[in-house]
């Protein structure tokens, strides 16, 4: 009994040597990393932004070092000072931070983008308990231009609108980590020190505007807002080469650095869902996110068909009157009093309505609308901005001669 008493407990002690040995050298890092983890308190940092730069190389939307500001109860040793001290610096009522600081939590944030300054000022007080970390906040140096396609963030520097939300996985940048050993309680441990997982920073973002032709339309967008008394006013300035597009204006435009602020006056009593209904319309890119119609410029499309087509020549000779009649609808001249007689060059430097709808009703609606679809007109054009509108062309079916005609 003895003896198989003796080999049970031999072989026992080997199959436990092996586990240990097993989990020693086998399995340590996993381990180790568990217990890293128990022992360690995590503060993240954030990554700065990807910068988004114009094709002249001037950056119209960079980033700018705040702080955020945080307490950890477990560490704090004089509550009472620290919240008096809070308080003072960041302008913040004495209940919403007692709140915090009180809180039972691995880690509170009491404010952040917090200016630097202030920042430094905190942190030199070097109290027990309070972090500050250094963080990035989203900085728009021109203010309002190009508001509505350049977009703007959020509190955590995530996209919310235009080209700040399209190119936001490679806008946004990998958080850092600021990690710190405690004890079981969570009170750090003198003398361990910090260890730091540095942010990577996001990519930056090349477009096609062109600062300075996006200024300039700006302002003559201002102008006719203005002297029109416009309810809105839109530009686009495009490359015909390659459909680049150089600048995109939206007047009224809005402020980039303090996005949820309207840029009008509104009435008292006004509810906080009839507010957010207000900021969404100011966001609103109009250029891409309403319909129009096209007008005058569409006689490009009438011409190129007929020109295609080979129903017209530049020397074919029209008769303006000032309108013209079409089945039982009299259509006008923008010229009430007609151009009289004149080619077809120089019925497209008169825009001249009654040349044009000769010239649409001769290329036949079949045909017409063939073109539309050629030249890209029944969809979308992929422009990279959010909320882009679809067509509202006529169906094939449904275009008769007044519709070809207007």
């Amino acid at each position: 009994k003895t003896f198989v008493l003796c080999v049970m407990s031999v072989a026992a002690l080997l199959l436990l040597g092996g586990r240990v040995g097993y989990l020693m050298i086998f399995c340590s890092e996993h381990y180790t990393a568990l217990a890293t983890d128990l022992h360690e308190r995590e503060r993240d940092i954030k990554a700065a932004r990807g910068r988004i730069i114009d094709s002249t190389g001037t950056v119209l939307a960079d980033n700018k070092t705040v702080c955020t500001i945080s307490v950890i109860h477990s560490q704090i040793k004089e509550p009472d000072k620290v919240i008096e001290m809070l308080c003072r610096e960041l302008g913040l009522s004495e209940e919403y931070v007692r709140k915090r600081v009180e809180k039972y939590s691995a880690r509170e944030r009491i404010k952040s983008n917090v200016d630097k300054e202030i920042g430094d000022r905190i942190r030199n007080y070097d109290m027990a308990g309070v972090k500050v970390d250094e963080d990035y906040k989203r900085y728009y140096p021109y203010d309002d231009l190009a508001s509505k396609v350049l977009g703007f963030t959020g509190g955590d520097n995530q996209g919310i609108i235009g080209l700040e939300v399209t190119y936001e996985k490679y806008l946004t940048g990998k958080k850092g980590q600021i990690l710190t050993l405690t004890d079981a309680k969570g009170i750090e441990l003198d003398g361990m020190g910090e260890r730091r997982k540095e942010p990577q920073a996001g990519k930056d973002l090349y477009v096609s505007l062109d600062v300075n032709i996006q200024r300039y339309a700006a302002q003559l967008a201002k102008q006719a807002y203005e002297t029109k008394q416009a309810a809105g006013v839109s530009i686009i300035v495009m490359n015909v080469n390659n459909g680049e597009i150089l600048a995109m204006v939206n007047e009224p435009e809005f402020n980039l650095n303090d996005p949820f602020t309207l840029n009008y006056e509104i009435p008292e009593g006004t509810s906080e869902e009839e507010k957010q209904n207000l900021l969404n319309n100011m966001w609103r890119n109009q250029c891409i996110n309403d319909t129009y119609e096209p007008g005058s410029t569409f006689k490009i499309i009438t011409t190129t068909a007929a020109l295609e087509e080979g129903v017209v020549s530049l020397s074919d000779s029209f008769f303006c009157r000032g309108y013209i009649t079409v089945e039982d609808r009299r259509i006008h001249c923008h010229k009430r009093t007609g151009h009289g007689s004149e080619d077809f060059v120089h019925g497209i430097m008169n825009s001249c309505n009654p040349v044009f709808i000769d010239v649409g009703l001769r290329v036949g609606p079949e045909r017409f609308y063939d073109y539309f679809g050629s030249l890209g007109l029944l969809k979308k054009t992929g422009i990279d901005l959010p909320g882009e509108a679809a067509t509202i062309m006529h169906s094939k079916e449904n275009i008769g001669l007044v519709e070809l005609a207007t």
